[in-house]
C-alpha cells in the first residue's frame, strides 16, 4: 500500500500518460510521478503535494513555485498518520489489520514538528542512507517538470494522489 503522486498538464500527451502509468512502483520524478509507501513516515508527499491529500476528488492545482518551496523550506508540519477517528488512510490500514493482514505496518504517531520535503525524506529513510539521494532526486525532477510544464502551458499543474 502506498501513495501514488502523478502531475497532469494541459498539454499532456497519451504517451506521457502512458509513460506515467508504466513507470507505476517506480518513483519517476521526471515523468511526474511519484511513490512513497504507508508505512513509516514523515510523508514527504503529504507535505509536497497537501492541497491534493486534502481534497475530495485528491487532486489539486498547485503553483509550481509552492512545489518548489516547500522541497527546502520549512513551510508546515509532517503530515503523517494522526490516528484521528477521521483520518482514511488510518481506518483502511486499521481494518486491513483487524482482517488479519500481516503485510501491513500498524502505522505509527505522526511527526508534527515543521519539516520540509527534505528533511522529511532523510529523517524517514536515515537507517538507509543509500536511498536518500535517488528519492531526493525523483521529488526535484518532479518539481522542475512542474516548472516547465506551467511555463510552457501558462498554467499550474494539477497534482493528482492515488491510494
Amino acid at each position: 500500500m502506498g501513495f501514488d503522486v502523478f502531475l497532469r498538464w494541459p498539454t499532456q500527451t497519451s504517451e506521457e500518460l502512458s509513460a506515467q502509468e508504466e513507470t507505476w512502483l517506480t518513483e519517476s520524478g521526471h515523468l511526474g510521478y511519484l511513490r512513497e509507501s504507508l508505512t513509516g513516515g514523515p510523508y514527504a508527499t503529504r507535505i509536497l503535494a497537501r492541497e491534493a491529500f486534502e481534497s475530495p476528488t485528491y487532486s489539486a492545482e498547485i503553483p509550481a513555485s509552492v512545489l518548489r518551496e516547500r522541497l527546502t523550506s520549512v513551510t508546515e508540519p509532517a503530515r503523517g498518520f494522526s490516528l484521528a477517528a477521521g483520518d482514511w488512510v488510518v481506518r483502511q490500514i486499521i481494518e486491513t489489520l483487524e482482517q488479519g493482514g500481516a503485510d501491513v505496518e500498524e502505522p505509527r504517531p505522526a511527526r508534527t514538528d515543521p519539516q520540509s520535503v527534505e528533511v522529511a525524506i532523510r529523517a524517514r529513510h536515515a537507517e538507509e542512507p543509500e536511498v536518500i539521494e535517488p528519492k531526493l532526486r525523483a521529488y526535484r525532477y518532479f518539481v522542475a517538470l512542474a516548472e516547465r510544464k506551467e511555463r510552457e502551458t501558462g498554467q499550474a499543474c494539477t497534482v493528482v494522489v492515488d491510494y
